[in-house]
């Protein structure tokens, strides 16, 4: 890691509480927008074929837009000034979505607000990244913050989605976003140099030299498969519930009680990374999945669903702390913003867009049988994460841990 940007993160003021405060922001508002987008886009009276497409097309967005920011936030080494820039964009898009009716209306107002909204998380998360690598935090025990929070935005909109309008959720998103804004303009200014081979020739390029390593490679295509399985939970798991009979604060509890699981995974997190490496702490979530998703695809029972949630845990959190540990671990600091938006948009996004238009022609033909095909995925995302795991063992991993 540069010289210069220890010093900078090093000479910050109480990091750790700027760095809970933007992930408590972040999560706090997909607490919002993840289960209950989907119910917003219904109450437009909109079928579950257009909700896959407007699904996908928001993770399309993302999956062009974030790594050309990340591209000049690495080539420019102003990596505050565009993550401040593109949440003020966001903020702007979700005012604009309030108003926003029919069809092509949404998905043009969504299409654009993914714009400025994508760049933020990753950008914004690989700022959070060099001051914990910088200042020898635990990552783990930082983001739970915005986990705990998820829970509690959950719940309570859970809570007042049992009596108050759908449109209500889309002003929840406007708020969100205004403290998201208000949470990035509080993170450090870390300034790398410019990455300025990259601006001589493509060759050189972050994004280039990252999409070279067979090692990365693993890593994309483990976090596809295992991120895009989570396809039908994000767009139709909170419609499925509805329409079994079960409330929307009874919802708000089955997705609170897999990031209660999260949270503890991540605060123990410190000698589970060092014991497993960031290889097999994917395979593990990718495992899970495989059982997670076959029991969404076989009850509507509330309890039993309460059991396959607490699989979250392991599905996102073990997956994407594995991810986080490599991205840490071997990933320079001049290409960290790229690499941070390659794992978001390539290995979360992309194929999560591919998935969302089929997931909705899943629901619409088999209901909750499209989560049956979910556990396709994960077994995929299994077999990809154990041979990342086995190439990092024999690279010396652990003794790095």
């Amino acid at each position: 890691m540069p010289k210069a940007l220890v010093e900078a993160a090093c000479a910050v003021r109480f990091p750790s509480a700027r760095i809970i405060f933007y992930y408590v922001a972040m999560f706090g508002t997909v607490g919002v927008m993840g289960p209950f987008l989907p119910v917003w886009l219904k109450d437009r009276a909109l079928e579950p074929e257009e909700i896959g497409v407007i699904m996908a097309a928001l993770a399309w967005t993302r999956v062009v837009v974030n790594p050309l920011a990340a591209h000049v936030a690495d080539t420019t080494g102003r990596r505050k000034r565009l993550a401040l820039l593109a949440a003020s964009g966001a903020c702007v898009g979700f005012a604009v979505l309030t108003q926003a009716y029919g069809f092509f209306g949404v998905l043009a107002v969504l299409a654009l607000t993914a714009a400025c909204q994508g760049p933020v998380l990753p950008v914004g998360e690989n700022l959070c990244l060099l001051t914990i690598r910088a200042r020898g935090l635990e990552y783990g025990r930082l983001r739970s913050w915005g986990s705990v929070a998820f829970i509690a935005v959950v719940t309570a909109a859970g809570y007042w989605l049992e009596t108050a309008p759908a449109q209500h959720i889309a002003y929840m998103l406007v708020a969100g976003w205004l403290l998201i804004l208000a949470a990035v303009w509080t993170l450090p200014d870390l300034r790398s140099p410019p990455h300025s081979a990259a601006k001589r020739r493509f060759r050189a390029a972050p994004a280039w030299t990252l999409l070279r390593d067979r090692n990365f490679q693993l890593l994309l295509a483990a976090t596809a498969a295992n991120m895009s399985a989570h396809a039908a939970l994000n767009s139709f798991s909170s419609i499925h519930w509805l329409e079994a009979g079960i409330g929307a604060s009874a919802i708000g509890y089955l997705w609170s009680i897999g990031v209660i699981a999260e949270i503890a995974l991540f605060w123990m997190s410190a000698p589970i990374v060092r014991k497993l490496g960031p290889g097999w702490l994917m395979a593990l979530g990718a495992a899970g999945g495989v059982i997670r998703w076959i029991g969404l695809g076989l009850t509507t029972d509330f309890w039993a669903l309460m059991a396959f949630q607490t699989l979250h845990g392991l599905t996102f959190g073990a997956a994407h702390l594995g991810a986080m540990t490599y991205l840490q671990r071997y990933v320079p600091a001049e290409t960290s913003a790229t690499g941070q938006a390659l794992y978001s948009a390539l290995g979360m996004g992309a194929a999560m867009a591919l998935m969302q238009p089929i997931t909705g022609w899943l629901y619409a033909a088999h209901g909750g049988g499209a989560f049956l095909a979910m556990a396709g995925l994960a077994a995929v995302g299994l077999c990809f994460a154990i041979l990342l795991a086995r190439r990092l063992d024999r690279s010396g991993d652990k003794s790095n841990g």
